[in-house]
């Protein structure tokens, strides 16, 4: 029986300067049994491998995973620009919006963001998912996003504490009331469609279906 790989070679050879003690458990079959065994080891460690190998393209290679480890890490916030289905008007918007961001020093990830309206459609929009600078006070960047929700002409926007529930703000209203409780960070889509968003790459023209996993709030 050959070894399956170098692994099992160097297994081999570190089980040969005990070869005595096959001899004896084993007999006329230790050599048989001693390569079995390093073969099987090896491939377990070729899967650890393998395994590791694919955590770290989940946790480092997509976007969406990046902005859930992030929404629970760090405090954070949810915004668009984004208002009716004029796609020309809604990346000038956009751009505004990010400019704004820059030059408040809030740094910023676009995605998808999906809902369901009443009647059942689905509506899509650029998300932005927002980071607090480290110099700026939690309150500060609340009050900030509160003020770019309502410039840029939005209902809502979200904000987030690490390892606590997100809120949702009242942008529209001219006396919003208490902000509220919208729970915490969940992967996968919002099981009653309330909104999700996910790091779907973002081009122009007209928002598709998004094709990497989401999160959402609960």
């Amino acid at each position: 029986m050959p070894a399956v790989n170098q692994e099992a070679e160097r297994i081999i050879r570190g089980m040969k300067k005990n070869r005595h003690r096959f001899k004896k458990l084993y007999g006329k079959r230790d050599k048989e049994v001693m390569y079995a065994t390093a073969n099987k080891l090896a491939q377990k460690e070729q899967l650890k491998v393998m395994y590791y190998k694919d955590f770290i393209k989940l946790v480092e290679g997509n976007p969406t995973t990046r902005m859930l480890t992030k929404s629970k890490t760090k405090v954070t916030g949810n915004i668009s620009a984004d208002r009716g289905s004029d796609e020309s008007k809604n990346r000038a918007k956009r751009k505004g919006l990010e400019k704004d961001l820059k030059k408040k020093g809030i740094g910023y990830k676009k995605g998808v963001g999906e809902y369901k309206y009443g009647d059942g459609k689905t509506g899509r929009e650029v998300s932005y998912q927002t980071s607090k600078p480290d110099k700026m006070s939690k309150r500060r960047f609340g009050k900030t996003m509160r003020r770019l929700g309502r410039k840029h002409g939005q209902e809502s926007v979200i904000t987030k504490d690490k390892n606590k529930p997100a809120r949702l703000h009242d942008t529209e209203s001219k006396k919003p009331g208490k902000s509220i409780n919208i729970g915490k960070s969940s992967p996968g889509k919002h099981p009653k469609g309330d909104g999700e968003t996910s790091g779907t790459k973002v081009r122009s023209g007209k928002l598709s279906k998004t094709n990497k996993p989401a999160y959402h709030y609960k």
